[in-house]
């Protein structure tokens, strides 16, 4: 059976799916014919529909499945549309959104079923029942919505043991087109789950979902799961076998010190087999010096905290993530103590959120002085904790979200237009007010420019060349050998110089 995935990735940086490249791997194993088209500028695959019309006729697939984030609904959307026009074969939803909301993908125009949690089992059971001309109406973890309206709604089987999985498919992507807009850093996921029931993360509503259309009954010990250490080592070694210009790897699991039991044996495989540095996200509640130490020695030179906000309302409050600050500037004590680097995950434009808490996250960033810091506007995940707070104070402005396709740009929530003029500058000019807050030699001259653009109109904030100037006074700053924060790449991201990326 030939079957295509389309990933849409318009507007964001590209990266494996690991989602399709365990399926893409599964169903290869079974004897099935996998495709797959990456709508994705980078890739040189804009959203085109005419040019995904002529792929999809030409590969002729038995089968289409979708890989959906909620930013990309749009251009899903507006594909789904066209397609059936000319396209009359059995099309799937999978991935975040489907799983959080199947009844409104569902609701897709063209959409035959949505897979909800894990579709490993069910993909393979509706590829085959389709080829055989069986029914499938009864497989679990699928959804299906039939022309008179009736909808299925099929329970959900237990997790899967991530051992039983074969190795990712990672050559369904062109890892040769991928690999250099990531300065040849592989992106490798060795578990699933997170422990955490962060509100603005699918994990809690995720794990709700399985407990009430789970088979057996699951706990979160069932969903947070990570592979053998000899089974993830030797994943990552036959990809760089294939790729010898990867130079790094960038582990992407939600916390990558929750899995205890697993860290040593995998970081002592590790620095064996594979010695390249490596990158990994941490929470910082769960840090400390002795996982530092190991870390360090296994060839970690990068950690991604996630502080989200400074203010400590906030957190408890808002984002259910009680992670006191003194947590934060310790963990970052710790990684300057054994010479690892810092990267920070901030966001901005929360529910309820004042400016006076947004100079709090900023000022907090200033203290702990990560490498580099990421800062994002927040955007509401339907059926997440927060979106449900979010629609009870009547915030989100739907067409808005729509019309996003990604969550670090602009506010989709009804602040009043001061409040959104705010954001903007914020989002953009986040890295001046950090360099004002370290009240150091370069404070001053960043004051300046910070009244500068408060005082700017609308208008006139949109005619103002902030990356010209960020880049005149930054190289100034440079010069002198001053500690500052430069935009890098896009305005989300900034980064501290002098450096310790560019050494």
């Amino acid at each position: 059976m030939k079957i295509l995935f389309i990933n849409f990735n318009i507007g964001s940086t590209p990266g494996i799916n690991n989602g399709l490249a365990i399926l893409s791997a599964i169903l290869k194993k079974k004897g099935h014919k996998v495709d797959l088209i990456f709508v994705c500028e980078d890739l040189d695959y804009g959203f085109d529909l005419r040019r995904i019309e002529k792929d999809i006729t030409g590969l002729a697939p038995d089968m289409i499945g979708i890989s959906l984030m909620e930013t990309q609904i749009k251009y899903a959307s507006s594909f789904l549309k066209t397609l059936r026009n000319y396209y009359k074969g059995f099309v799937i939803c999978g991935g975040p959104y489907p799983s959080m909301d199947p009844e409104g993908c569902l609701s897709l125009e063209g959409v035959d079923a949505v897979c909800v949690g894990e579709g490993e089992d069910a993909m393979v059971e509706v590829a085959e029942a389709l080829e055989s001309g069986k029914d499938y109406k009864n497989i679990r973890n699928l959804w299906f919505r039939f022309s008179d309206g009736s909808v299925i709604k099929n329970r959900l089987r237990p997790f899967k043991d991530l051992n039983d999985l074969p190795a990712e498919d990672k050559e369904l992507f062109d890892l040769d087109k991928i690999l250099p807009l990531k300065n040849y850093q592989l992106e490798a996921m060795l578990g699933r789950g997170c422990i955490y029931q962060c509100s603005y993360c699918i994990n809690r509503s995720y794990l709700d979902r399985y407990k009430e259309l789970c088979d057996r009954p699951v706990t979160i010990k069932d969903y947070v799961r990570v592979k053998d250490a000899k089974v993830a080592i030797n994943e990552i070694k036959e990809t760089i076998a294939r790729h010898p210009k990867i130079k790094k790897i960038a582990f992407i699991d939600d916390n990558f010190i929750m899995y205890d039991n697993f860290l040593e044996d995998f970081f002592t495989r590790y620095k064996d087999q594979i010695a390249l540095p490596f990158m990994c996200n941490v929470n910082p509640a769960s840090y400390n010096l002795s996982k530092a130490k190991l870390l360090k020695e296994a060839g970690c030179d990068d950690i991604r905290f996630g502080i989200e906000s400074g203010s400590e309302r906030v957190k408890k409050e808002i984002l259910k993530r009680n992670i006191p600050n003194r947590s934060v500037i310790n963990a970052f004590k710790i990684n300057n103590e054994v010479g690892i680097m810092t990267s920070s995950f901030n966001m901005i434009g929360l529910p309820t959120e004042s400016k006076e808490e947004i100079f709090e996250t900023l000022k907090l960033n200033a203290a702990i002085a990560p490498d580099t810091v990421k800062l994002m506007t927040f955007y509401p995940f339907r059926n997440t904790p927060i979106y449900d707070l979010c629609e009870k104070l009547k915030l989100i402005d739907y067409d808005k979200k729509f019309e996003l396709d990604n969550y670090d740009t602009f506010s989709c929530l009804k602040f009043p237009p001061e409040h959104h003029l705010f954001l903007r500058k914020i989002q953009t000019a986040f890295n001046w007010y950090m360099n004002a807050f370290f009240y150091n030699d370069v404070s001053a001259e960043y004051d300046k420019m910070i009244k500068h653009i408060e005082g700017l109109a609308e208008e006139e904030w949109g005619r103002f060349d902030f990356y010209s100037a960020d880049e005149e006074i930054s190289r100034k700053m440079r010069k002198k050998g001053l500690t500052h924060y430069s935009k890098f790449v896009n305005r989300s991201l900034a980064v501290k110089f002098p450096s310790r990326h560019f050494n």
